[in-house]
């Protein structure tokens, strides 16, 4: 079995890109291996996972249709996609394109798409420390480029010369809404009540449409109504605020919803009179109200009834806080209906983040559209999407040579309550070519017979046998738990774990919920260490001063790697120790809780100082709250980097750092050691001195962990688990040199 390395990440951002593979160390994301569920290949298997989704479609490519940008609220978070020809059906598919991503300028709170000056290209509008700005779309022959064009943005107010308000909780609508060419905007006022309508005013003031010059009417109510609490609105309403009547239709119920300010804004003829109406959603409402416009598309708009629910078919429901964008999803020129949660947290366990985009597909016109429910799982179907804080962990489960699949994730809402487990996905492609299966969606029963979320998988040799043991954290009713499943069965055989002979380990101190431990022999003492990222930024060291099976760990050092104390908050860190290039070293795969990955050289001494390596800047952020396992999975002897995303997807990274080849070590004696040689499965070490025993690939990967061995007695090394191929068998020892024998494998 190949050695591999499960790192624990919690972070905050794709087709191949990533560092450049001319950099001596390099991750390139990719979309394979491949991933089929219910016999069904995903289409975008490794898009990290969306759960609160705004819509925009825009021109990335060159061709001629647009594509689509997500911005993903909970993880801060643009995705892109391109449209191709669907290879299933008929019409458009969306492909994952993450090379446009580190492309797009920084976006936050919202983002819209649409062009202001009238030159053929969506411009981007978002919420920016506070204030819109607006970027300008340069792009030219597919290469995506955005400019500042106004920062912050600016509209004449009833007292004068202001900032154009928008709340971080709101969203606006960015239209031309009076028809006249340019760009208007309709927002929410600060008290959350009142829709400020900004009317642009460069067709009045220049006769061009390109402008960004802004107007608030004189009319304080526009559109003669008051929006007070969930569909609860007044209307005849007039301009000073005098006259109304109150119409609230929607029942007071128990159920818990989250409870601050914020509404979300869309502008649609629903009914096909040409008069524009508003689409609103409340973070106090599960659904989107339609408001009615019976007079004009301007200043003079005037709203008289309301409708609680949109459509009137199979409305949009969240548990709270919907948002609803008008975009062609299906490429056949007409503006559909998109609708997701705007919300930033998963208040009260109650967003299914699974199926959190729902797509109503237009069968009507844009003139008079008529959406119909097509699917909940808009983009998310075509991926690995376990909806929130998915954590892989890879292992050779079935004894075949190859790396199979465990994800763990934040929970789902059951008859038992809001309960989580293990997912168990089967590799049955080859060592080059990985391909994964979904076996079951509750790996040993832990869904159905634990009580815990947030479950955490990891392997590790925990009694040192040579097989994999599995390691799940999760939170229980009231604290952490960490429970151990040793495997029963021999090295390079099918695993066994078992739920019922599971024991509990103990939390090592100090250990605070969203904190990610990484296991593994630091000390070299035959027993399971743990360095702890803490959310504080820094790393705790534990050794495992009790046995293998039954540790006592004990806090060594509270800043392991002695890094800098004066940084700003980033989040728990998640650790891997992996030698990332065949030199040999081990390297430190660092990264923070708001999406920084970083490389440092391991120190010699456990007391000694991390060396940063690189900061893979190439890699913007991959995403938020990243847990992942790292495994060659493409045969090329470097360890390949998984990551689980807090939306609850899955992020492949291919290795690819510059190889350093081992060519030869120094030693001691000439005489053979190990023998006989070349072999087919058992190898027996004669060893010159006391020590441990590694076997290393050509290319400098720990393929058979350390085993101790004593100087000239005969110890059988079982090398059955490995391919055909030549390997280094290293013998180590504390002040001795390293001794080297090549062994050749032949079956």
């Amino acid at each position: 079995m190949k050695k591999l390395c499960t790192l624990w990440l919690t972070l905050i951002p794709w087709l191949t890109y990533g560092q450049s593979s001319s950099a001596p160390f390099g991750f390139q994301y990719s979309q394979q291996p491949t991933v089929s569920v219910d016999g069904r290949a995903l289409l975008n298997p490794w898009a990290g996972g969306l759960n609160a989704m705004q819509f925009a479609t825009l021109r990335l490519n060159d061709d001629a249709r647009d594509d689509l940008l997500v911005y993903d609220r909970t993880s801060r978070k643009v995705s892109t996609f391109v449209a191709i020809d669907n290879p299933t059906g008929t019409g458009i598919a969306w492909q994952y394109a993450p090379t446009y991503e580190t492309m797009l300028p920084p976006l936050s709170g919202w983002v819209v798409a649409v062009d202001y000056d009238g030159d053929g290209k969506k411009d981007l509008f978002s919420l920016i420390n506070g204030n819109v700005r607006v970027y300008h779309n340069d792009s030219q022959g597919g290469k995506v480029a955005f400019s500042v064009a106004v920062d912050p943005l600016m509209t004449q107010g009833f007292a004068g010369r202001q900032i154009l308000y928008v709340s971080p909780a709101d969203s606006p609508a960015i239209l031309d809404y009076d028809d006249d060419g340019d760009i208007d905007i309709l927002t929410f006022d600060p008290t959350g009540n009142l829709i400020a309508y900004q009317q642009n005013m460069s067709v009045e003031r220049t006769g061009k449409k390109d402008g960004l010059d802004f107007k608030r009417p004189d009319c304080f109510y526009w559109g003669h109504f008051l929006k007070e609490f969930c569909n609860d609105f007044v209307f005849n309403i007039n301009c000073d605020g005098t006259t109304g009547q109150s119409v609230p239709l929607w029942p007071k119920t128990g159920a818990a919803r989250p409870m601050h300010s914020g509404n979300t804004l869309a502008v649609l003829d629903t009914d096909g009179d040409g008069k524009k109406d508003l689409l609103f959603g409340s973070v106090s409402c599960p659904g989107v109200a339609r408001l009615v416009n019976v007079a004009t598309n301007d200043s003079s708009a005037r709203f008289t009834r309301f409708d609680t629910l949109f459509p009137a078919k199979n409305p949009v429901l969240f548990p709270a806080f919907a948002g609803v964008y008008l975009e062609d999803a299906d490429g056949d020129g007409v503006r559909d209906l998109l609708a997701s949660t705007f919300t930033d947290v998963n208040e009260n366990d109650a967003y299914d983040f699974r199926a959190s985009g729902w797509f109503y597909r237009n069968v009507g016109t844009n003139a008079k559209p008529d959406f119909q429910l097509k699917q909940k799982d808009f983009l998310q179907s075509d991926m690995l999407d376990l909806g929130e804080n998915a954590v892989p962990a890879l292992a050779d489960l079935d004894g075949d040579g190859d790396m199979d699949l465990l994800v763990g994730y934040a929970g789902v809402q059951t008859g038992k309550g809001y309960r989580s487990g293990v997912w168990q996905f089967e590799n049955k492609g080859t060592l080059q070519n990985p391909a994964f299966s979904l076996v079951t969606t509750d790996y040993l029963g832990m869904a159905q017979s634990l009580t815990l979320t947030n479950t955490m998988p990891t392997f590790a040799d925990v009694d040192g046998n040579g097989s994999t043991d599995l390691i799940v954290t999760g939170t229980g009713t009231s604290s952490l738990e960490i429970r151990l499943f040793l495997n029963a069965a021999a090295k390079g055989a099918p695993v066994q774990y078992t739920l019922t002979t599971a024991v509990r380990w103990p939390n090592p101190d100090l250990m605070q919920l969203g904190e990610r431990l990484t296991v593994t022999d630091l000390d070299r003492d035959g027993k399971a260490d743990v360095l702890l990222g803490k959310n504080n930024g820094l790393i705790h060291y534990f050794r495992n001063t009790g046995t293998a099976t039954n540790p006592v760990f004990q806090l060594q050092n509270q800043n392991f790697g002695n890094l800098p104390t004066t940084y700003t908050y980033s989040g728990a860190y998640s650790l891997v120790l992996a030698d990332l290039n065949g030199d040999q070293q081990n390297e430190f795969v660092m990264a923070s809780g708001d999406g920084r990955v970083k490389l440092y050289q391991f120190p010699d001494q456990l007391t000694g100082s991390l060396t940063l390596l690189d900061s893979l800047p190439a890699l913007g952020l991959p995403g938020s709250k990243l847990a992942a396992s790292m495994a060659d999975l493409d045969g090329d002897g470097l360890p390949d980097l998984m990551l689980g995303t807090g939306a609850g997807g899955l992020r492949y990274l291919k290795n690819v750092s510059q190889k350093k080849l081992v060519t030869g070590l120094p030693t001691e004696t000439t005489g053979p050691w190990a023998f006989p040689n070349p072999i087919d499965r058992y190898l027996i070490v004669r060893a010159p001195h006391d020590g441990q025993v590694d076997m290393l690939s050509l290319s400098g990967q720990t393929v058979l962990a350390g085993q101790a061995v004593k100087v000239n007695t005969e110890q059988t090394l079982d090398l059955g688990s490995l391919a055909e191929g030549t390997y280094l068998l290293r013998l180590t020892a504390p002040g001795k040199t390293a001794q080297v024998e090549k062994i050749v494998i032949w079956k």
